[in-house]
């Protein structure tokens, strides 16, 4: 009887979040996946070379990228790239852009309501953040079930790539765009001037562009995407959307 009670006041609760937000559950209140479908976690990590806190952040990184349960991403800012370090002067960042800064702009302002950003930034699944050289906090986001996925899995076809995408694991009706990522596998950089003058940096997965290439609403299709360039590979993410915020990752492969 009492686990009776218990399972009738969850639905209950349930009811009253999808009547007052108009019928739309957000995917934070969506139960946790738990079969194999659920797929690969997403850890974007967002630094510069130009930033002397983040070559720990990045070595983390490079060490996370070895795991076959992830897929890792680095995204380089570009606002440490015109700042001047004394003699030894400023050093731009030949891998940063401003559209990956706004990226990150856009995760703080869901994850810590506010628009100022910081380096190194580790960001989980689209739903978690933290300080991207806390090997700690990173096991522990890591380690944890956020939401319902989709699987996503990505075949060659010819001259192209095939991305299947599954249906997502609730009948939660959401707004959700997929991206092609193009990446750098390897990057090693003598930085010559900035914070980090004489300092060899290590990089994993460089994301090199950020590709639309459709959208997804929870039920399972097919689209085809171009294969990476000689030197780089790419991987897939489908995220959801949340006005001009980002949502929470519902799947991703590497290409």
């Amino acid at each position: 009887m009492r686990a009776s009670l218990i399972a009738l006041a969850a639905t209950i609760g349930v009811l009253l979040i999808v009547s007052l937000r108009g019928g739309a559950q957000t995917l934070y209140e969506l139960p946790p996946a738990t079969s194999v479908s659920s797929g690969p976690i997403v850890a974007e990590l967002f630094t510069s070379q130009s930033c002397s806190s983040c070559p720990p952040a990045e070595r983390l990184f490079a060490e996370l990228a070895e795991r076959t349960d992830l897929i890792v991403l680095e995204w380089h800012v570009d606002y440490w790239d015109k700042l001047v370090h004394g003699r030894a002067g400023a050093w731009k960042d030949p891998f940063s852009d401003a559209a990956y800064t706004a990226r990150q702009r856009q995760y703080n302002r869901t994850l810590r309501r506010s628009g100022r950003v910081y380096t190194p930034q580790a960001v989980i699944n689209g739903t978690d953040e933290t300080v991207g050289s806390r090997r700690a906090d990173e096991e522990r986001l890591l380690g944890a079930e956020h939401h319902a996925k989709a699987p996503v899995n990505v075949t060659s076809d010819s001259d192209q790539l095939a991305v299947h995408i599954g249906d997502l694991e609730t009948n939660t009706n959401i707004n959700a765009d997929i991206f092609r990522l193009s990446l750098l596998p390897e990057q090693r950089t003598a930085v010559r001037s900035g914070e980090n003058r004489g300092v060899r940096l290590f990089s994993r997965n460089v994301v090199l562009q950020a590709e639309p290439v459709g959208t997804y609403s929870g039920q399972s299709q097919t689209l085809m995407i171009e294969p990476p360039e000689e030197g780089e590979t790419c991987a897939v993410i489908v995220q959801e959307k949340r006005g001009n915020r980002l949502g929470p990752i519902l799947g991703a492969s590497y290409c």
